[in-house]
């Protein structure tokens, strides 16, 4: 436990004034004889923080004490285990010669966002950014940075006197409160505020993984020589002094597992659906993956008996856990054949977890300039692992029931009567409004519904059970010893049987710790935690046939569409997101800096997009909902709409995502698919997946290289339309024709939002050429044919983008560009696919 002395302008004293004492003071004054066990100025005020706080907890608190006043200055086998975890972390605290001043620091210090940091491929921020120094909020405020540091003795008095307050209601003993409380007011907190360190570092995502390196530690069993040896050759490393045999070969000894769990199956369970009742069951079916990753992620845990620290991250459907590296070798193999044996009783192959980890070494958590081999490196090769377990799907399920389960002829429905509507499975059939429904999309549907306008989720720990033939999501998260309950306003919910604990969370809010919170989530003796969580959604809404708020259909949104009564799916994530883990942070990719980098993408997407995306929503202000967020989560969304607002919703976002990031270094790349209202879902998808590649593709180009990008494959009968909004623009053609154009400066998207139109041979097909609006410069089709731009001209305003689509869209062989209003076939809707292509440092949307 490490608190930070909140006036770093001035040291602690030896008085005895205390917390409770002076809750205003700049810096709480410690016991006397506090500040003589310790070497700087924080840790007698961490030290008083466990006599005061923390008493009546049950726990060494003495033992505690003694470990935070001595961690800068270990001398026992435990002090020496806690500050080498503390150096692992970071690595910002080397030992070598330090001074009495210490970690103390400016108080005009604040936290730079370390996305601000990030460096490759040529690229860097415009300059830096840094957050406000204030509790967490979901707020703009909050969430974006700015250029200026800002920060003052009297901002981090504020933080510590709201942190104090809450403080007294966490339950004693009870972990994941206080991992949540230092959440919410360390998260802008920097973890070293000295002149010569770049403060990049949140204090919560160093407490954090400090602590779960200590973990690993303690498991790992390691003699007490071992660890004075392994602290003793971080000292060598820092001073660059050489090492003797046994220091090098403990360096390189592994001491700690990094799990990766990725969820396979997700785009057709999510996606494979027909459109009777896909709305109401898709946004549900989001959130049950997200629900699994983190049950499955806390079942490992608690197999390991390990601290939620220990979590590194989790979204996306997957996660990373930091486990102690001997168990981790010891039980992998059973756990991942018991998470097999599961997950195929629960959804019979639809979805799998891919699980598999690398050994970590303490050379392996340092800086390169420090002589280690930085994190990143781990990060990126334990996706590598996963994905080449990948390719023996379901081997862990062992031979026999291999043979049972995948190659042992089973009797199947006969008649389109026995499946299910919605997602063609067999199961427990019933229906419901016409349509034939299975006890999986029955409960998505429910799931969805209650997720409408919830107020809490509670977790359950609950006895691990088999899930049935035909059980829904609730069996599923039972047979990994969860019970989830989605809680609306005022509702009461009942305390299930046989469960040990709960943690409650609040939803898009960080009032977890309230005194009505905690006074009505409490089931008798049952233990109970307070947390927070983002629900990232935004739900469509119409008015049913009782006059009831129902969740809007596909359909609806599509009449909700400018134009034609069409559907768009808009896909977008950020670009090359494995080389900016991998590359961008350099040789300072330690485990704090890549959890607080996962933290940033992830209140982008979990907390931001889904507010925009609410902000199209009408219904609540008398007009039509456009938009359903499927999923935003890690670094990537899914949103279906009315086809006409989308585009405009991708600008914001990319916008937005540049402003986060603090420049054109990180970017994103967007796709759009647009069809009727009753065109398959998951092609839909695959089709906006393409175009989001095409995107990628287009950006690839623009690299100094340009070398070695494999071209995506777009399905016959779509269409690319790129946004030309900046200069330097480029549009491939086939192989053999037209390699590469670049084009001229063209206008703003706000201006011109696609710029050069041009049609391709084919019906219902059209492309964007690279040229610059107006110039009248010859494209090409896919087939190498010269054709004439459709150009709208600069300083002309531009029209809706419903009308400026069909008009080039509806052409047939032979056929020539000309006057919209003449084109037959004008009033069609527009192509299936589009591609949103990167925009240059001009603006735009697409990639950024």
């Amino acid at each position: 436990m490490k608190t930070k002395c909140s006036s770093p302008s001035a040291p602690c004293s030896t008085t005895s004034a205390s917390f409770a004492s002076a809750p205003s003071s700049p810096c709480p004054r410690g016991p006397k004889g506090f500040a003589a066990r310790a070497r700087y100025s924080h840790e007698p005020c961490s030290a008083l923080f466990v006599e005061e706080q923390l008493s009546g907890w049950p726990l060494d608190a003495g033992s505690l004490r003694r470990l935070v006043l001595k961690h800068h200055g270990p001398e026992l086998h435990d002090e020496l285990l806690v500050s080498l975890a503390d150096r692992l972390s970071a690595n910002e605290r080397a030992e070598a010669e330090g001074d009495t001043e210490g970690a103390r620091g400016r108080a005009e210090t604040t936290l730079r966002t370390v996305l601000s940091r990030v460096q490759w491929d040529g690229r860097s921020a415009e300059g830096p950014r840094y957050h406000t120094l204030r509790a967490l909020s979901f707020e703009e405020d909050a969430l974006f940075p700015h250029p200026e540091m800002a920060g003052s003795a009297a901002a981090y008095r504020a933080l510590w006197q709201d942190f104090a307050a809450e403080m007294a209601r966490v339950p004693r003993g009870d972990v994941v409160t206080l991992l949540a409380l230092l959440h919410k007011y360390t998260w802008a907190i920097p973890s070293d505020t000295r002149r010569d360190i770049v403060p990049d570092i949140s204090l919560y995502h160093h407490l954090k993984t400090t602590a779960a390196i200590a973990a690993c530690l303690v498991r790992e069993g390691l003699a007490e020589d071992e660890v004075r040896t392994l602290y003793d050759a971080l000292t060598r490393l820092f001073k660059k002094e050489p090492l003797t045999p046994r220091e090098a070969a403990l360096l390189e000894r592994p001491l700690c597992a990094l799990v990766k769990g990725d969820i396979s199956g997700t785009q057709d369970f999510l996606y494979l659906l027909t459109s009777s009742g896909a709305a109401r069951g898709l946004r549900g079916r989001s959130f049950y993956l997200q629900l699994l990753t983190e049950v499955i992620a806390h079942w490992l845990l608690r197999r390991f008996a390990l601290p939620p620290v220990n979590l590194l991250f989790a979204g996306g459907g997957h996660f990373y856990l930091l486990l102690p590296y001997q168990e981790t070798v010891r039980q992998l193999d059973g756990l991942r054949q018991e998470i097999a044996r599961k997950l195929w009783a629960a959804h019979r192959g639809d979805l799998f977890l891919t699980v598999d980890f690398v050994p970590v070494a303490a050379r392996d958590f340092l800086e390169e300039e420090a002589g280690g081999n930085a994190f990143a490196t781990k990060w990126d090769e334990v996706s590598r692992r996963v994905g080449e377990r990948k390719q023996r799907k379901w081997a862990d399920l062992g031979p026999e029931a291999m043979h049972e389960n995948l190659f042992t002829a089973r009797q199947a429905g006969t008649t389109a009567a026995d499946t299910c509507q919605v997602c063609h499975n067999e199961g427990t059939l019933e229906v419901e409004e016409g349509v034939r429904k299975c006890q999986h999309c029955r409960g998505f549907e429910d799931l969805g519904k209650r997720l409408r306008q919830p107020t809490h989720l509670v977790l359950f720990t609950v006895a691990e059970s088999e899930p049935p033939p035909h059980g829904d999501w609730r069996h599923a998260l039972r047979a990994f010893g969860a019970e989830a309950w989605l809680v609306q306003a005022d509702e009461a919910v009942p305390r299930p049987t046989g469960a040990t604990a709960a943690t409650v969370y609040v939803l898009d809010t960080v009032a977890f710790l309230s005194e009505e919170v905690v006074q009505r989530f409490r089931w008798g003796d049952l233990p109970v935690s307070y947390d927070f969580r983002l629900l990232a959604g935004a739900t469509p809404l119409k008015r049913g046939d009782n006059g009831e708020e129902v969740i809007a259909e596909f359909s609806d949104l599509a009449k909700a569409s400018q134009g034609v009564e069409w559907l768009g799916v808009l896909r977008m994530d950020v670009d090359s997101l494995g080389e900016v883990f991998r590359r961008g942070l350099g040789k300072e990719a330690t485990i704090s800096r890549m959890s607080t980098l996962s933290e940033s993408l992830r209140l982008f997407f979990e907390a931001w997009v889904p507010r925009v995306c609410r902000e199209y929503n009408s219904f609540s202000r008398g007009k039509e909902d456009t938009l359903y967020l499927i999923y935003a989560g890690g670094d990537d969304l899914f949103l279906v709409g009315a086809w006409s607002v989308l585009p405009e919703v991708a600008r914001r976002l990319r916008d937005d995502f540049r402003r986060f990031v603090g420049g054109d270094h990180v970017t994103l790349s967007g796709g759009i698919a647009i069809e009727h209202q009753k065109f398959p879902l998951y092609q839909l998808a695959n089709n906006a997946k393409d175009t989001l590649d095409n995107a990628k593709y287009a950006k690839a180009l623009r690299r100094p290289d340009g070398r070695g990008q494999r071209r995506p494959v777009l399905p016959a009968n779509a269409a690319r339309l790129g946004a030309v909004c900046g200069s330097g623009a480029v549009e491939r053609e086939a192989p053999g024709h037209a390699a590469k154009r670049r084009g001229s400066p063209a206008a703003r998207f706000s201006d011109a939002p696609f710029g050069d139109l041009r049609p391709v041979r084919g019906k219902r097909q059209v492309s964007a050429a690279a040229a610059a609006p107006g110039t009248g410069h010859p494209g090409a089709d896919r087939r190498g044919h010269s054709v004439r731009p459709l150009a709208l001209a600069p300083g002309v305003p531009a029209e809706p983008l419903w009308r400026a689509l069909p008009g080039a869209q509806r052409h047939h062989r032979g056929a020539r560009t000309g006057d919209p209003a003449r084109v037959p076939g004008a009033d069609r809707p527009p192509a299936r696919a589009r591609t949103l292509g990167r925009p240059t440092d001009k603006g735009g949307i697409g990639h950024g």
